[in-house]
C-alpha cells in the first residue's frame, strides 16, 4: 500500500494506493489526527509514504515519526529545477511552495498542453505553463475567505456570514456583493492569464483544484478541467 499525504495550511488530504487503484481517501484537520492514524494502521497499512508538506517542520517530523512507526520508506516531494519536460519558472526554485510545484508537473502531464493552473485554497495561485512545459511565473492572491475576513475586520459596516458563492451577478445584498466581487476578482484574474498564453499557444487548458475550486469552475471561460487531487497527482509522477 501506497500511502500520498499532501499538508496543508489548513487541512491535510490523503490517499492510499494499491497497484495504482485508490482503496481509500479523504482529508483530516488538526484534532481528528489521532483518529485518522489508527484508520490507516487498521485499514491501509502503508509499505511507502510519499509527502508534500508546506507547514512547519513539526508537521515534516510528525510523518517521519509515522514512518518509522510503520517500518515504511518515506519520499519527501521538493520543487526541483525540472522534472520531465516541466521547468520551473523560478530562478530559485527552492522558494516556489512544493504544492504549487506538484500541481503544475501534473497538469502539463495529464493535459500535455498549455495551461493556466489555479489552486484555490487559503491563498489562490495561478501559474502558467507553456506548451514546452516551461512554467513562465505565476500569480499568489488572498483565497476568497481571507479577502472576505480582511473587508469585514478592516469596516465597520460591513458584517455579514462568510458566503462560498458560484455568481458574479451585481450583488443585491451585502452579503452578495462581498462573494460574487471576490469571485469576479479571481475570475478575470484567471481569464486574463489564459488570455496572455493564447496569443502564443494554440491551445489552453485551465486547471483548476483546491478546496474553493468548485466556486470558480462554473464562471470560468474557456476549456477548464477540476482535478481535486491534483497536487496527490503530482507527487505520483514527481516522487514515483
Amino acid at each position: 500500500m501506497i500511502l500520498e499525504i499532501d499538508i496543508g495550511n489548513t487541512r491535510m488530504k490523503w490517499r492510499c494506493l494499491r497497484e495504482g487503484v485508490v482503496r481509500g481517501r479523504g482529508s483530516v484537520v488538526e484534532g481528528e489526527y489521532e483518529e485518522w492514524v489508527a484508520l490507516i494502521e487498521k485499514e491501509y497499512r502503508p509499505r511507502l509514504i510519499r509527502l508534500a508538506c508546506v507547514t512547519n517542520k513539526d508537521s515534516l517530523e510528525w510523518v517521519r515519526e509515522l514512518a518509522r512507526r510503520w517500518r515504511c520508506e518515506l519520499r519527501v516531494a521538493q520543487t526541483s529545477i525540472a522534472v520531465g519536460a516541466v521547468r520551473c519558472g523560478y530562478d530559485e526554485p527552492s522558494s516556489m511552495g512544493v504544492d504549487r510545484w506538484l500541481a503544475i508537473i501534473a497538469a502539463y502531464h495529464q493535459f500535455k498542453c498549455a495551461c493556466v493552473v489555479v489552486d484555490a485554497g487559503s491563498a489562490i495561485t495561478v501559474d502558467l505553463v507553456r506548451g514546452d512545459g516551461r512554467h513562465i511565473g505565476g500569480y499568489i492572491v488572498p483565497g476568497f475567505g481571507m479577502m472576505q475576513k480582511a473587508l469585514f475586520q478592516g469596516t465597520s459596516k460591513v458584517s455579514v456570514v462568510l458566503d462560498k458563492s458560484t455568481g458574479i451577478a451585481p450583488g443585491g445584498s451585502t452579503q452578495e456583493a462581498v462573494s460574487h466581487g471576490c469571485l469576479l476578482m479571481i475570475k478575470t484574474m484567471v481569464d486574463s492569464a489564459a488570455k496572455d498564453l493564447a496569443c502564443t499557444e494554440p491551445l489552453v487548458q485551465i486547471v483548476v483544484t483546491g478546496g474553493d475550486a468548485d466556486s470558480l469552475v462554473g464562471v470560468l471561460g474557456g476549456k477548464v478541467e477540476h482535478v481535486p487531487e491534483l497536487v496527490m497527482d503530482g507527487l505520483n509522477i514527481a516522487v514515483p
